[in-house]
């Protein structure tokens, strides 16, 4: 299995940025009601925004008529990986709207309060940078798609791919 070695960087980078500020940022976070709305309004619209790329990866007519069978066979297990990724990133969405959900409802008790602020600002931070790559990808799903047509139509008009 190969490995995606920037991948893997950037998770880790976007792991140590949740969890140092988890840890550092806590206390701005604390009793700040605006700071968490804002937290709640950003997530609840990239958990919209994903359910569209996972719908978009997800489609099976944007493989080309063109195509075998045992293309699509092949191609399916990249799908997954992708739906699998992006499905694991709409966990961390619902995770952190969990964790301000049970934040609110641990007022009454301050350590335990603190807890959960460090847990839903760490999940927040981490998903919000790995929020990043998502419109590279859909662009990138997009574009594969254009190519893919262009293809079948200079097929269709009998002109061979250089």
């Amino acid at each position: 299995m190969k490995i995606a070695t920037g991948r893997c960087l950037y998770f880790i980078f976007a792991l140590t940025a949740g969890v140092a500020v988890s840890f550092w940022g806590q206390p701005i976070i604390h009793g700040n009601e605006k700071a968490v709305n804002i937290i709640v309004t950003v997530f609840s619209i990239l958990s919209g925004f994903l359910v569209a790329v996972i719908t978009i990866i997800g489609d099976p007519s944007s493989v080309a008529a063109r195509d075998s069978w045992q293309f699509t066979e092949l191609n399916r297990n990249n799908i997954n990986r992708r739906l699998v990724r992006n499905k694991w990133m709409f966990v961390l969405y619902l995770v952190t709207l969990t964790l301000i959900f049970i934040s609110t409802l641990v007022s009454d008790f301050p350590g335990v309060e603190i807890w959960i602020e460090r847990l839903y600002l760490g999940f927040a931070v981490m998903a919000f940078i790995l929020s990043f790559r998502l419109p590279w990808t859909l662009a990138h799903i997009q574009m594969r798609r254009y190519d893919e047509l262009i293809e079948e139509q200079r097929n269709n008009c009998g002109i061979k791919n250089p």
